[in-house]
């Protein structure tokens, strides 16, 4: 998992702030080479440490980049096969939610050997939902709260979106049909 976040910040380092900064970043944690595969094993907390030394050069808190980075991983047009994937939770917001469950599983049969969060989801009343996101990597919980706002904006749904105790997010769906999703086919989209 480390691997994958580790290519994400990248990702979103260089197209957000530009080869410079990234290259500070690398150096500053001492990392020979400036670029990672999401294939090979790193070692574990070496997301989170990177994730810090980022914050510190880009002057922003490590909560927000991470955040970004869930963000950045389902907006950003070259990265559409993520947003698509999220997509076939359902045809409705809190069918996504619900789906978020079995996403290790589905990651971990195109990644056999990847070391999936597991991601557990109550529904503690009509519309309110307690995600919680187990994983050694600290950031994780930060992604996945970027991830799931931008899929609420995806769906068209408000939401109010929350950090709560002991890892839990809380999520409260306000309105369902707040602006319009948008679109979506199951077919890829020729072209």
């Amino acid at each position: 998992m480390d691997a994958l976040l580790l290519r994400s910040l990248q990702n979103y380092v260089l197209d957000t702030f530009g080869s410079a900064k990234w290259q500070e970043v690398c150096c500053l944690a001492d990392q020979p080479s400036r670029t990672y595969e999401p294939m090979l094993r790193y070692a574990p907390g070496l997301a989170d440490r990177v994730g810090d030394i980022a914050a510190r050069v880009l002057g922003r808190p490590v909560e927000a980049i991470w955040e970004d980075v869930g963000t950045y991983l389902v907006t950003n047009p070259d990265r559409e096969g993520v947003r698509r994937l999220l997509r076939f939770g359902g045809v409705s917001f809190s069918d996504f939610l619900h789906s978020l469950e079995e996403l290790p599983a589905r990651a971990k049969l195109a990644l056999p050997s990847l070391e999936a969060p597991e991601v557990i989801l109550d529904e503690v009343g009509p519309d309110r939902f307690e995600l919680r996101c187990r994983s050694h990597i600290r950031g994780i919980q930060r992604v996945l709260i970027g991830v799931v706002t931008a899929m609420a904006d995806d769906y068209g749904a408000l939401c109010l979106i929350e950090t709560g105790a002991e890892d839990c997010i809380t999520i409260a769906v306000l309105d369902t049909r707040h602006a319009m999703a948008k679109a979506f086919d199951l077919a890829r989209p020729e072209g």
